[in-house]
């Protein structure tokens, strides 16, 4: 930021001299250039690359999360802990004794 004081002198009538002082502040208006992207550079194609993807670590991944039920991200896995927070607190997804001697064949 640039600073920029100007001080003018007037004299009145009376011989009484007063001094003004103008301080002004002026910012820089340069833009910075952002760093194009792949698609940027080519309109039209977009460019990616994932190691990961390339040493199957995504499908691993998924698989493993289709198998099991456990989430791999750590926004599933927060949305697991939510939902098994708010059930046992609101009671929900609980079996009834009835529901377990039908399972077990007893009655």
């Amino acid at each position: 930021m640039a600073t920029k004081k100007t001080t003018t002198k007037k004299t009145t009538k009376d011989g009484v001299t007063v001094t003004t002082t103008t301080t002004t502040t002026s910012t820089s208006t340069k833009k910075r250039k952002k760093k194009k992207s792949g698609s940027e550079i080519i309109p039209g194609l977009t460019v990616s690359f994932s190691w990961k993807k390339l040493l199957g670590i995504t499908k691993l991944k998924r698989w493993f999360t289709k198998q099991t039920g456990i989430p791999t991200t750590e926004a599933g896995i927060q949305r697991k802990i939510g939902k098994w927070i708010t059930d046992m607190v609101t009671g929900k997804n609980k079996k009834k004794k009835t529901d377990n001697l039908m399972n077990n064949g007893e009655e």
